[in-house]
């Protein structure tokens, strides 16, 4: 029986020790996870969803005001409301419970990613998959928000691992296989589902995988998956057959949209050029892997690849441009870089950690400049510019962000002092950076940043200027982030209605008009007209009616 070892050639004595990487990766998934309200542009519609199932509504039927959400498959809402259910409200808001689905599926992500680099690689390579992936510019923003794609994203590191463990424990590894197949299928879309399929039939094209121990990993996963995967579909059909006919002719292909309309090509270039920086440093790590090795016959090399070019032809595809479709691109990419990163000449190194430390000192450098101009209004120049990007922010200090923000900046200063610099500490260099600045800006400035994305301000300056006990405010039932907000800040209905039919209430009428107005109906008078800090976009404006 064919049998694959990894590779052990030019391996480096690693200096770093296993607990500090455990723990830079631990303190990565931290930083925003707490302490704001949902942001745009998936975070109030993650919390409405997961406000409707804790309400008491049907586990089937993702719904936001009312109506179906079909966007994601619902196993991220049910893992949020879960939490919900377990810490809100005693110990965490609605909304910081159901974020701690994502660090809990972007953990999972990164054992499984570290898991599949040890198990292809080799021994230690873990360890520069999770770093590459952590330093990865793409993956610190989708990666600490409300947002189901980390869910799939957790399903498809699973689902690579199973492909390679297949080679000692081919059974676990089938039902590895299926339950990461389910959870791709229940967190995204029936086609994310199709692309994990066509790698792993297309696998036995390369000898490595065409044996028995894979054959049997494969009826594994069948026999495992099947049946769990037409559990959400087949209800949600019994139950609601529109919805689910809604679902299949518009939703079911994800980026493609649906077998009714199949959506083709997006705007020409906009995935590479988006690589350049949303995987940087992993491309240019796995373009130096496959310059300098070119034996394309090793399993370390051909899994990646043919998984990296099966999801760029889906995104070259898909008539959607969206950042996020983009994040399984990163797997196959970590994992090609680890491969020659400790040969990863001493220059490429030195560059890639002078690099490092210029940008993330320098902006971590602003984000305390910013800290101290905010509250203290030092720099005044600078503090000028803070007030203008967040009007309603309100001075604040906390001690503990502070004393946290001091130790993350003592150690990451400790970090990019050591000498002696190869592949493997450039990244992690890199990647420490990284997290620093994220970490800062999501302690420091969090507040500051909430007080600009959130609308609760704009939500408790429209309620300031509606009389007491008048509760019956119409809009046109299109704005669903209005009434998402005005119900999740301020426990207000607002009152949908067609555009073109009569306005439900007889005194007040909320409308979105970037013009503040220009277009109100006849006989309406502007009461009041508030926006979130600088978003020339959504402007609201309450109109009322003389009696």
């Amino acid at each position: 029986m064919l049998t694959y070892s990894p590779h052990s050639h030019s391996e480096a004595r690693p200096t770093e020790k296993p607990w500090l990487l455990l723990l830079l990766a631990f303190v990565w998934l931290w930083p925003g996870i707490f302490g704001h309200t949902p942001w745009k542009p998936d975070e109030p519609y993650v919390t409405a969803v997961v406000q409707h199932f804790v309400a008491g509504g049907h586990w089937l039927l993702p719904s936001v005001v009312g109506q179906p959400y079909l966007e994601h498959a619902p196993l991220y809402y049910w893992v949020a409301a879960v939490l919900v259910k377990l810490l809100s409200p005693w110990l965490l808001p609605l909304h910081d419970a159901a974020r701690l689905a994502t660090p809990l599926f972007m953990a999972l992500a990164l054992a499984f990613a570290g898991g599949l680099g040890r198990e292809l690689v080799g021994r230690r390579h873990g360890r520069s998959v999770v770093l590459i992936l952590i330093g990865s510019l793409g993956l610190i923003v989708t990666g600490h928000e409300m947002n189901p794609v980390v869910a799939g994203f957790a399903g498809f590191a699973a689902a690579l691992y199973a492909l390679v463990l297949t080679w000692r424990a081919p059974a676990i590894a089938g039902a590895l296989l299926g339950a990461a197949m389910v959870v791709i299928f229940l967190s995204t879309n029936l086609l994310q589902l199709l692309l994990i399929a066509s790698v792993a039939m297309c696998l036995p094209a390369f000898s490595a995988w065409r044996n028995r121990n894979y054959g049997i990993t494969l009826l594994m996963a069948l026999l495992f998956a099947l049946p769990l995967l037409l559990v959400w579909p087949w209800a949600l059909y019994k139950n609601y057959p529109q919805v689910f006919g809604l679902w299949w002719q518009a939703y079911a292909l994800g980026p493609l949209q649906g077998f009714g309309r199949v959506g083709l090509f997006h705007e020409f270039g906009y995935y590479p050029k988006l690589v350049l920086w949303y995987a940087w440093p992993a491309w240019p790590l796995a373009a130096w892997a496959l310059w300098k090795n070119r034996r394309y016959e090793l399993p370390m090399l051909q899994l990646p690849l043919l998984c990296f070019l099966v999801l760029l032809l889906l995104l070259t595809f898909s008539s959607r441009s969206q950042s996020e479709d983009a994040m399984v691109l990163l797997l196959p990419l970590a994992l090609l870089g680890a491969v020659e990163l400790d040969s990863l000449r001493r220059g490429a190194a030195a560059f890639l950690n002078w690099f490092g430390l210029m940008a993330f000192g320098f902006f971590a450098l602003l984000v305390w400049l910013g800290w101290a101009a905010m509250n203290f209004g030092w720099p005044e120049r600078l503090a000028r510019r803070a007030e203008y990007f967040s009007p309603y922010y309100i001075p604040q200090v906390s001690a503990l962000a502070v004393v946290l923000a001091l130790v993350a900046t003592a150690l990451w200063l400790w970090a990019v002092t050591r000498r002696h610099l190869r592949g493997r500490q450039a990244v992690t260099n890199w990647a420490a950076g990284l997290t620093l600045f994220w970490g800062l800006l999501l302690t420091l400035w969090l507040p500051f940043l909430d007080a600009a994305k959130s609308y609760q301000p704009v939500v408790a300056g429209m309620l300031r200027a509606l009389p007491t006990g008048d509760q019956c405010v119409a809009v046109e039932q299109q704005q669903t982030m209005a009434r998402i907000s005005w119900a999740y800040y301020g426990k207000l209905q607002l009152r949908p209605f067609a555009s073109g039919q009569p306005v439900p209430c007889q005194l007040w009428l909320l409308v979105r008009d970037p013009q503040a107005g220009a277009a109100n109906p006849d006989g309406w008078q502007v009461r009041w007209q508030g926006s979130r800090a600088r978003d020339k976009h959504e402007q609201y404006v309450l109109l009322q009616k003389p009696e």
